[in-house]
């Protein structure tokens, strides 16, 4: 029975066996005979072959799908493309419409304001402009702006204090710049008789953004004659910021131009808002309102011109800015600078241009001068600012630098039109020692210093799009100096030509040379505040005329310097609203803020390469500066920079100076009013000056400002022979350094008992020349250094018997 059960098993086992093993037998005999090479080769061999072509049909299929996968794929990301650029065109377009709304809203607005406030139109005339009543809030307001004003402009209002520095170059123009000394934000003020007509002038002072470089937008939104023949209108202004560092700022104002009883004009304006009765403001995300104070200018007929009283007066908010660049909007003369003088200036070459006298020789139309001039520093300011109105797109949100990488994306390139976009990066840092049109200069004649990045090493599309606007070392050579086209309306303001030829072994770049146009601003400015920019764009024949330029470059500002000229007064500062520490930083070393920007045209394909390149390259830049800037103190090659005027810690021997003249006094007085005494060896009888007194105490005295830097401005000879060192170098040394001895003294410690009682005596102990060598003391005493309105102008401090140890 098992044996039965048993062969019946392995019957139909077999049976199955034949059953599986016919058709694979069958497929095995029709590859034999298909293939008589395998004839010859035994069943393992053969079960091999089989087994590895079936996986290679198997890869084969699979190879197939992921290809057709991949196409797949391929098709819908370039959908994915082509929608993405279509909503970036109807965002643009929404943009657009949304600011036409807007301003159809604020004109039904002001329209609905003005009916309500009651119109009466002309029967007669149906265009007629909406008129506004006697009684109305609008025409009180504007009233009451030009009394103020002219009690500011020509009364008692305001203590005007005259600024000698800031002149008028036009020997025909005659006048005085004043700034405030008190007021709320900064007032500027001038008094000037200059050539020209009071309509053609106002006319030019109306038209903003044609003399101010840092005005980006202004719309007269409204515009209302009244009764008395005058004219009221509702202006929306927007101006640049300067720097990277803050916030752009705009203005929502009242204009009113009106006649006197004489005949002189009056044009006054200010600040608005609802509670006034005026319509609502334009508002922009990316600006922060500023307050115009009553501002304004009133001319007079006289003869061989017009007598114009110009008057400015800004709240800029600077408590919204970082404290470093805050300077920059809390000095009245650097307004005064920046609004009146350009104003005035543009005024006078527009009139020479009239008079046909011409002041600089060029060889292209002063206007045409002036307006490509103005796209250089319009298309520079957009790169500072990148609004994102203009379609500017933040790249590095998350960067943990102080690099800013922004991209829009742009269809006007004219030679670069196969370009789709434009990448902007920037930065900024500080300068110590460095005056801005030193600086400026030298960025001019060693362009191939801070230029000097193989651009070749990257990608051919790279390389491609950099050659566009930056010239290589092994790409172009400079080919010549500069081509000077001329001055424009200031006299420290060059344009210049400049070829580069394009090396004739780089195939991926086109034929031709490359042109840069250049603009050089601020070559004169060494005060306070003090702007040099150099500006340069490259351009060709095909760019079109309403084409922003690519522009890039340096902007460097001041913001710590003496005035560089006596104005005949110590006791004035350059900025009266500049607290203690800035007054101390104006006086004590030059201190610079850099700004960097450069545009990069890209691709859309090209975009992650085209950024980490450009981020390259200006970091390239930053580091070319910073060695130029440095090889320039360290070589005395700045002669600005190392006068006594510019830093009066530096270069004299004997620092006769109206600075130090007027220091040595204030060092004595503060002394005496502290301690009550006069110090030991002192002579107030001597024939010698208080500063040769000083100069030559036993004492080893020190003056350091009044900052948490506590940086040396002064030190006297003994102080010099202990510290091993010299007045050029002094500057590099600060209190904390020189105090590093054995008893680790830090002034911070005591600086509370200087606060309260004027001064702090020190124990007995040591401090550091710059040698390292030890030094010992037997007493030390440090005392507040008091300015004629009381303010801490600086701090000094005397060892007393001290030596080498």
């Amino acid at each position: 029975m098992a044996r039965t059960e048993l062969a019946i098993g392995e019957g139909s086992q077999g049976g199955r066996g034949g059953r599986r093993g016919r058709p694979e037998g069958g497929r095995r005999a029709q590859i034999m005979r298909e293939q008589p090479i395998l004839r010859g080769i035994n069943n393992k061999q053969l079960k091999v072959w089989f087994q590895n072509r079936r996986c290679r049909e198997k890869q084969k299929k699979e190879n197939g799908n992921l290809a057709l996968e991949n196409r797949r794929l391929a098709t819908a990301n370039k959908m994915l493309r082509q929608e993405n650029d279509g909503l970036q065109k109807k965002l643009a377009q929404v943009l657009c419409e949304n600011d036409h709304l807007r301003n159809q809203v604020i004109t039904l607005t002001s329209t609905i304001t003005t009916y309500n406030l009651g119109r009466q139109p002309e029967a007669n005339d149906p265009q007629l402009p909406i008129r506004i009543g006697d009684n109305n809030s609008l025409l009180s307001l504007a009233e009451e702006t030009k009394k103020e004003f002219l009690s500011k402009a020509i009364g008692t209002a305001v203590n005007w204090i005259p600024v000698p520095g800031l002149k008028l170059r036009n020997p025909e123009s005659t006048g005085t710049i004043y700034v405030s000394a008190t007021c709320i934000g900064v007032a500027a003020r001038a008094c000037v008789t200059i050539p020209g007509e009071p309509i053609k002038i106002i006319e030019i002072l109306k038209n903003r953004l044609s003399w101010s470089r840092s005005c980006r937008n202004m719309d007269v939104v409204a515009k209302y004659p009244v009764e008395n023949g005058g004219t009221i209108e509702l202006i929306y202004t927007q101006y640049y910021a300067p720097t990277i560092m803050a916030c752009a700022r705009d203005f929502w104002t009242l204009r009113y131009t009106s006649i006197l009883d004489d005949g002189s004009f009056v044009v006054c304006e200010q600040s608005i808002s609802g509670s006034d009765g005026a319509p609502s403001s334009p508002v922009a995300l990316e600006f922060v309102r500023g307050r115009m104070l009553v501002s304004g200018y009133l001319i007079r007929p006289c003869e061989g011109g017009s007598t114009i009283d110009l008057l400015d007066h800004l709240d800029l908010e600077a408590s919204s800015v970082p404290e470093v660049v805050r300077p920059l909007y809390e000095s009245s003369e650097l307004m005064a600078k920046q609004m009146i003088v350009s104003a005035l200036h543009f005024i006078e070459h527009v009139g020479n241009e009239t008079n046909g006298k011409q002041i600089h020789s060029c060889h292209e139309d002063p206007a045409f001068l002036r307006s490509v001039s103005r796209r250089l520093c319009r298309g520079f300011n957009d790169a500072v600012n990148c609004f994102s109105e203009d379609g500017w797109t933040l790249m590095n949100v998350n960067a943990s630098d102080d690099i800013i990488m922004s991209i829009k994306r742009t269809a006007s390139f004219g030679v670069g039109a196969n370009y789709d976009s434009i990448i902007c990066v920037k930065a900024s840092l500080l300068l110590q020692n460095v005056i801005p049109a030193s600086l400026v200069r030298l960025l001019k004649e060693h362009r191939s210093a801070w230029m000097d990045f193989n651009f070749a090493d990257h990608s051919v599309a790279f390389s491609k799009a950099a050659c566009y606007a930056y010239p290589g070392p092994t790409i172009h050579n400079l080919s010549g100096t500069p081509v000077m086209l001329g001055h424009t309306n200031h006299d420290d303001e060059e344009l210049e030509v400049i070829r580069f030829e394009r090396s004739a072994n780089q195939q991926h770049v086109s034929s031709g040379d490359l042109y840069h146009l250049q603009v050089i601003t601020g070559m004169d400015d060494t005060g306070f505040g003090a702007c040099s920019e150099l500006i340069f764009a490259p351009i060709d024949r095909t760019i079109p005329n309403d084409a922003a330029l690519l522009c890039s470059g340096f902007r460097i500002f001041l913001l710590g310097s003496n005035t560089g000229e006596d104005t005949g007064s110590s006791n004035i500062a350059p900025n009266e609203a500049l607290n203690a520490r800035n007054a101390q930083a104006a006086i004590s070393h030059p201190l610079s803020m850099l700004i960097v920007a450069f545009q990069f045209p890209s691709e859309a394909d090209l975009q992650e390469d085209v950024a980490s390149m450009a981020r390259q390259y200006v970091k390239s830049v930053i580091s070319s500066v910073k060695n130029i800037s440095l090889r320039t103190m360290s070589s005395g090659s700045n002669p600005v920079m190392h006068s006594h005027e510019a830093n009066p810690a530096m270069g004299l021997k004997i620092p006769e100076s109206t600075y130090f003249v007027n220091l040595a006094d204030l060092i004595c007085q503060s002394y005496r009013s502290s301690l009550g005494v006069d110090m030991v060896g002192f002579n107030c009888e001597s024939t010698d000056s208080m500063l040769e007194q000083i100069h030559h105490h036993h004492y080893a005295i020190l003056c350091f400002s009044f900052m948490s830097l506590q940086a040396c401005l002064y030190a006297n000879q003994a102080a010099l022979n202990m510290l091993e060192t010299t007045l050029d170098n002094l500057h590099m040394l600060t209190v904390e350094r020189i105090l590093d001895g054995s008893n680790n003294l830090s002034l911070f410690s005591v600086f509370p008992t200087i606060m309260q009682q004027g001064y702090a005596i020190l124990p007995p102990g040591n401090c550091l020349s710059v040698t390292n060598r030890c030094v010992s003391y037997a007493q030390a005493v440090v005392w507040k250094v008091l300015a004629p309105d009381g303010s801490v102008h600086c701090l000094a401090l005397a060892l007393i018997d001290w030596s080498f140890v």
